[in-house]
């Protein structure tokens, strides 16, 4: 016997996986475009972010040079980011990684 407005678990997870995913692509659309406006054209170059968790903005740079120029104008980027940025909870740090840089 179904209940009145009972509904199948598998609709239940599909739809809290849907929410899921596109507060995931969200945050990072924000990340992106926060950025975007506070890193140079040069530095948008050179560096990208790749995540945002508990206040820590994780860049990867494409080299120790630019990871060094970069932390730097640590200060000056974290307040430009935090001003464009459109999410709940803003970055309290940057850590900056030499790593591969994905050219889109």
């Amino acid at each position: 016997m179904k209940r009145k407005g009972a509904r199948h678990v598998g609709w239940v997870v599909d739809g809290l996986l849907r929410k899921l995913e596109q507060r995931t692509v969200k945050k990072a659309n924000a990340v992106m475009a926060a950025w975007a406006a506070a890193a140079g054209e040069e530095e948008k170059k050179h560096a990208r972010p790749v995540s945002l968790k508990n206040g820590r903005l994780m860049v990867i740079t494409e080299n120790s040079s630019w990871l060094y120029k970069l932390t730097l104008e640590k200060k000056g980027i974290l307040e430009r980011f935090n001003a464009n940025y459109t999410g709940r909870k803003k970055a309290l740090d940057i850590r900056f990684r030499v790593g591969s840089i994905d050219v889109e």
